[in-house]
């Protein structure tokens, strides 16, 4: 079972933009998530990639984009894709926001979470929700256990929150883990978020890319203004 390296992405880079840039899953979420969106939002992209299409997107609307990837080969991209943004090579996992609480519009991540471990996800989405102003929004793009095929699903834990899956990614068998959607409703709540919007679509990736289909688990969601 492989585990991606900090750059495994070096030599597929431009595989990979040409085989996600262009999804319309994406598209259409992205689409709703500038309905919910103040003009001019501040936004923190984590995981952001090469930039498209979310940070490009979000950028040609107006908005204010900061990104991190921990993939120096990803930040090259999005600087050259989004020159009007600012963009640094860090580890969502260990990124530390300096006097960052209660000062995003918004933060996005989108297919970026799934191979870490649960508590690493459940410290990241915690994170985010504290950088969040009251009514900000985290916006995600996730895979969800529920739909992913039943055959890869190997143990889901005692609560049924989040269950190991084997996914197969540009060309790889890797081991991940990815919440189920009840497991992620219960991870927002416990960090003051309610889901505004959600939705799954599938996407199937071009067959150069060798990968698994992606039932996309798409959803908004706001943090609590009262807390």
């Amino acid at each position: 079972m492989k585990y991606l390296a900090d750059d495994d992405f070096h030599s597929t880079a431009h595989l990979y933009q040409d085989a996600y840039a262009n999804d319309p899953v994406v598209f259409a979420f992205i689409d709703r998530a500038l309905r919910y969106l103040a003009p001019q939002s501040y936004i923190l992209d984590v995981g952001c990639g090469t930039g498209k299409p979310v940070a490009v997107r979000l950028a040609a609307a107006g908005h204010q984009i900061e990104g991190l990837d921990k993939s120096p080969t990803m930040i090259d991209f999005i600087r050259e894709n989004v020159p009007s943004g600012k963009f640094q090579v860090a580890d969502m996992c260990t990124y530390e926001r300096s006097g960052g609480e209660g000062t995003l519009d918004a933060v996005f991540n989108v297919r970026a979470l799934f191979r870490n471990k649960r508590n690493i996800i459940e410290m990241c989405v915690g994170n985010w929700a504290k950088w969040l102003k009251r009514g900000g929004l985290l916006c995600m793009v996730v895979l969800a256990a529920d739909d992913y095929n039943p055959a890869k699903v190997k143990q889901y834990d005692e609560d049924g929150h989040s269950a190991r899956v084997e996914r197969r990614f540009m060309g790889d068998l890797i081991e991940c883990i990815l919440f189920s959607r009840v497991g992620w409703k219960h991870l927002l709540n416990a960090n003051g978020l309610d889901i505004l919007d959600e939705k799954m679509e599938i996407f199937l990736p071009p067959e150069n890319v060798d990968s698994d289909e992606a039932a996309q688990y798409c959803f908004i969601a706001r943090k609590f203004i009262n807390r």
